[in-house]
């Protein structure tokens, strides 16, 4: 996200811009009181993320605290008044008119930031939110519990010619200790640059095909993960690359495969989470001779709509209003449409027709907030920004029925119902109208109740739950793997 002008909000407040989709929380014990202590939230103001801190204390059975706006000033900001009644908090600040009504719940503190006339939802938790500016010291990372701590099975690092020639993907290769692997298997990460283990950072703490790489190889299966393009042993630029070169790359750890003797006879597939699933597809459309496709939390819906759902599913799931969801819904459906009508534009007039686009939009803004816009120019850089880089313009276009409707080869699809990013029900339904029409008869869908676009056991499903839950990947999903790989193999 982009700054923008908004709202006559206190600059103090206004100023600090993430460039995450969300922020993404951890979880830590509250204080004994349930409210004191400190809290830390990201503050998304119509698209302005703000890091938004509370220190909150009990003297002589009242409440008093300050604000923090790290990313603006080290000073702490005083609050005239603090009250909870054991679930109800309320806090207000004078100086820049700022109120947060919020509700205990659970390791949370969800409300209402209002300020200028205007609301926002605000989530705080007690650890400090991705890419909220650390001033006391490192996050402690420890491991998860289902992190291997013994391996035993062949262990190689390896390096292969990536998809473009100035590219050389490095990973490593995990091989049963004895006898020829049932068949073997290439992950393709999802969205963001990640390493070999799909690492997702020290806030969430978690390396989801580190865990399935493990479990697949001590079932006697091969694995090969890589660090994406431009991330960690791999090189090349991961900024200008786009969904396709990154099929580029997983086409080029399949042929790389081929050329090990411990391959010959071996099956060889490609599984893929989130755009990873996107993206095995592709492989296999290419690739007359893959064997098999496995399908984690993938895309089926075109990518447009399926954007609109996840800002309203991961909305929901953190308690934003509904008005707030919905507000500038038609503005971005008809930024997708304008961008899915033009894929062949140079740079300088794509960029300057998307502008064109969200300022014929403006009118459909409620009068409050178009009154409060003086640069409009300024205030849709927040969509035309995001919306301008190689990859998301090409995502933002991308159709998997395409390749989908081309999978003649044996395809597992496995979806929880609680992921919010790539909403199970609704891309499930539409995988299985796909393959019921292209005939495929090895096809085999997999709803898992309970887990989310992770494939851990979770509440809401919110991204704010990911690095809270200490489980990597449940047993219940790569059982679901194991199984159908064994089936077949």
């Amino acid at each position: 996200m982009h700054r923008r002008p908004r709202p006559k909000i206190n600059t103090i407040l206004m100023r600090f811009i993430l460039t995450l989709l969300f922020p993404l929380l951890l979880s830590s014990l509250a204080a004994q009181d349930g409210i004191s202590g400190k809290w830390y939230a990201i503050l998304d103001a119509m698209g302005t993320k703000l890091p938004v801190g509370l220190e909150i204390e009990k003297k002589e059975g009242a409440y008093a605290g300050a604000m923090t706006s790290p990313s603006q000033t080290k000073a702490k900001i005083p609050l005239a008044s603090v009250t909870f009644d054991g679930k109800k908090f309320t806090a207000k600040e004078a100086q820049t008119g700022v109120t947060i009504d919020a509700v205990l719940s659970g390791k949370e503190l969800r409300g209402i930031f209002s300020q200028a006339g205007q609301d926002f939802p605000i989530v705080f938790t007690r650890n400090r939110p991705q890419a909220y500016p650390i001033s006391e010291g490192p996050i402690t990372i420890t491991p998860r519990p289902q992190e291997p701590t013994d391996f035993p099975y062949e262990r190689t690092p390896v390096t292969f010619p990536g998809g473009a020639e100035d590219v050389v993907m490095a990973g490593e290769l995990t091989l049963p200790s004895k006898g020829s692997p049932k068949a073997a298997i290439v992950l393709v990460s999802g969205s963001g640059p990640q390493n070999r283990n799909a690492y997702l950072g020290s806030q969430i703490n978690h390396s989801p095909f580190l865990v399935l790489s493990d479990y697949l190889t001590r079932r006697g299966y091969a694995v090969l993960r890589y660090d994406d393009r431009g991330v960690n042993e791999s090189t090349g630029d991961f900024r200008s690359a786009t969904s396709n070169d990154f099929a580029l790359d997983a086409t080029a750890a399949v042929a790389y495969l081929r050329t090990l003797k411990e391959m010959k006879n071996v099956p060889i597939g490609v599984a893929g989470h989130s755009e990873g699933g996107m993206i095995a597809p592709i492989v296999a459309s290419r690739d007359e001779e893959l064997d098999f496709v496995i399908l984690l939390a993938a895309p089926a819906v075109a990518i447009d709509s399926l954007m609109l759902e996840q800002r309203r599913q991961v909305g929901r799931s953190m308690g934003q209003p509904e008005m707030l969801i919905r507000r500038d819904e038609p503005t971005l459906r008809a930024g997708y449409t304008w961008i899915k009508d033009n894929p062949e534009l140079s740079e300088e007039d794509y960029v300057e027709g998307l502008y064109g686009v969200f300022e014929e939009q403006l009118k459909n803004l409620p009068a409050a907030l178009r009154q409060s816009i003086v640069d409009p120019r300024a205030f849709n850089a927040q969509y035309v920004v995001p919306l301008s880089s190689p990859w998301m313009r090409r995502f933002i276009a991308f159709e998997p029925k395409d390749f989908l409707s081309q999978l003649s080869i044996p395809v597992l699809a496995i979806n929880g119902l609680l992921d919010t990013q790539v909403d199970g029900t609704t891309n499930l339904n539409a995988f299985a109208e796909i393959m019921a029409t292209n005939g495929n008869k090895d096809v085999t869908i997999t709803p898992l109740l309970g887990l989310n676009h992770l494939f851990q056991p979770a509440e809401t499903g919110s991204p704010t739950e990911y690095g809270t839950i200490q489980t990597t990947f449940d047993t219940t999903a790569l059982k679901a793997v194991g199984s159908w790989l064994d089936a077949r193999f």
